[in-house]
């Protein structure tokens, strides 16, 4: 990823904290006044923390995933485990140090480094009450099998394939930058991302001629340049992972019309990188391969549409159900299609944001429950009911 983009991490993260610092100091339960036999007896309902928590985080944004997790845990007075994905581990470690220096207690966090191995040692320990895993579907599902087997707490945010369906009305201009925010950010490594692009028929051509157009003049490079537009893959297997993808297109048929090949050119110190092209199809069908699965690069299908009926049938007709986001110019159509888009994010006009104050979780199979927002209190807390009799104890036993 560019230095670019990861300076908004950073704000995200300052923004993530101060809200759960705001949010813990609201948190409350309830209170009621019940009728007893010699007046009001006392009933009250209270959150309390789950305990030891486990956080399991992914390789493609280590800073939102370890705060993400652990703000709201430590706010509403968990302690938390945190496994970073093997590939970015140092950004957990650097978050360990700074919640140390902020004055979190010794051992109220604290980072695990290791694989898929010690990752499942975690989740099967009966210390943890609580999995919070991002990841890949597969992955979450035997993380959600083996937290079972304890009776845990779960919230998975896993893998999509979501659509982004641009209207005849929509503004071009803007659905191009949508389109390119849904699927070119972060090379592609985006669980959110709006790779299934459903056109309407009548603007095809020129929104297709806009896109390729300004895809065409990505910098692509040194991800440390602050004018970087595009930087490499994360790691070589998922840089050979999106090429066989885009090999697979090709051969089922899909109109490779823009990229999809190694970028060369960019220098010595940048040979060995794993820089693509941004990869853009037409004339793509539901059946094709790159349409169905979640390929995690910059691969952009494009398909085209006639009538809304249509077109929100074939956006829905997929396992997953993570996001999804509308581009017209009529706000009663864009809440109409949104409320029938099965996913948890959605967007009309934009893409990809994701401000704090909003729950963020996967529907179908791409999660279980929700975080961030106030859903965050039900992931990191559970209830207590106490009654307290006022009175003498009735008891129809002699």
């Amino acid at each position: 990823r560019t230095i670019k983009e990861t300076e908004y991490d950073v704000l995200e993260g300052v923004e993530c904290l101060n809200y759960y610092a705001g949010v813990a100091n609201s948190l409350g339960g309830h209170v009621y006044n019940l009728p007893g036999g010699r007046g009001a007896n006392l009933a009250y309902a209270l959150r309390e923390p789950l305990g030891v928590t486990l956080g399991i985080g992914a390789w493609n944004y280590p800073l939102q995933s370890v705060l993400w997790k652990s703000a709201p845990a430590l706010a509403f007075g968990n302690a938390m485990i945190f496994k970073p994905s093997e590939y970015t581990p140092s950004t957990a470690l650097w978050i360990a140090h700074c919640y140390h220096e902020a004055g979190i207690p010794d051992g109220v966090f604290q980072v695990v480094l290791g694989g898929r191995e010690v990752g499942a040692e975690l989740v099967l320990s009966p210390e943890a009450a609580k999995v919070s895993f991002t990841g890949s579907l597969e992955s979450g599902r035997n993380v959600y099998e083996m937290a079972s087997k304890g009776m845990k707490k779960v919230t998975l945010e896993l893998g999509g394939k979501s659509p982004l369906i641009i209207f005849d009305d929509a503004n071009i201009d803007n659905a191009v930058s949508g389109a390119m925010m849904a699927n070119w950010y972060s090379s592609g490594q985006v669980c959110s991302n709006g790779t299934r692009v459903f056109v309407h028929t009548s603007i095809m051509d020129q929104f297709v001629d806009g896109l390729v157009e300004r895809t065409k003049k990505l910098r692509i490079g040194d991800p440390m340049d602050p004018n970087t537009d595009i930087g490499p893959m994360a790691h070589i297997l998922q840089r050979d992972k999106v090429l066989a993808y885009i090999d697979i297109g090709v051969k089922e048929g899909a109109t490779l019309l823009y990229g999809g090949t190694q970028v060369d050119g960019l220098g010595e110190e940048f040979r060995d990188g794993y820089f693509l092209l941004p990869t853009i199809f037409t004339e793509c069908s539901d059946d094709m391969t790159i349409v169905n699965e979640e390929v995690f690069g910059m691969v952009m299908t494009i398909l085209s549409f006639s009538t809304e009926e249509e077109v929100i049938s074939r956006a829905n007709n997929t396992e997953f159900g993570l996001a999804a986001g509308v581009f017209t110019k009529d706000i009663q159509r864009g809440h109409k299609v949104v409320q029938k888009l099965k996913a948890g994010a959605t967007w009309i006009n934009n893409y990809n944001l994701a401000p704090m104050q909003l729950p963020w979780g996967g529907h179908k199979h791409s999660g279980v429950g929700s975080e961030n927002g106030l859903s965050a209190i039900e992931a990191w807390t559970q209830w207590k009911s106490v009654y307290l009799e006022m009175g003498d104890l009735y008891c129809p036993y002699q």
